[in-house]
C-alpha cells in the first residue's frame, strides 16, 4: 500500500466533526428540557443554558477538526464552529418560520466563535498519537 501526501477532503473533517458538535448540543438542549421540565432548572436559566450548551457542541466539533485536518488547523476549527452554529440557526428557524431576533443571534454568534476559537487552539495544540510506533524502522 503506498503512502500520498493527500490530506482529507473537507467533507472529511467538517462533516464528523460538525455531526459530533450538533450531537453533543442537542444532548446537552435535551438534558437541560428535562432538568426544566422536572422544575430542577428555572424556566429563566433557559436562555443562558442553551448558550453554553452551544459554546460546548462548538468547542467539541472545533477540537476535532483542528485534530483532523492537515494544515491550517484554526480555520478548520472555526469553519466547524460556525457550521455547527448555521445548522442549528436553520433548524431552529425554518420550521417554526418567525421572525430572527438578530441581538440573540449576534450574541449565539459570538459565543459559538469564542467557543469554536478555543477548541481550534486546544485541537492544535494537542499531540497526535503514532498509529505505527510498535514497529521499528
Amino acid at each position: 500500500m503506498r503512502k500520498t501526501n493527500e490530506g482529507p477532503s473537507p467533507v472529511g473533517v467538517l462533516l464528523p466533526s460538525a455531526v459530533v458538535g450538533l450531537l453533543a448540543t442537542l444532548l446537552l438542549m435535551l438534558v437541560g428540557a428535562i432538568f426544566v421540565h422536572r422544575r430542577v432548572l428555572a424556566e429563566q436559566a433557559i436562555a443562558p443554558c442553551a448558550l453554553i450548551f452551544l459554546a460546548v457542541g462548538c468547542a467539541l466539533a472545533a477540537l476535532m477538526a483542528a485534530k483532523r485536518a492537515p494544515g491550517g488547523k484554526f480555520l478548520w476549527a472555526m469553519g466547524a464552529g460556525i457550521l455547527v452554529f448555521l445548522v442549528l440557526l436553520l433548524v431552529s428557524v425554518i420550521p417554526l418560520a418567525q421572525p430572527i431576533n438578530v441581538v440573540r443571534m449576534a450574541v449565539s454568534l459570538l459565543c459559538a466563535l469564542a467557543a469554536s476559537a478555543l477548541g481550534g487552539f486546544a485541537g492544535a495544540n494537542m499531540r497526535k498519537r503514532k498509529k505505527y510506533r510498535h514497529l521499528k524502522k
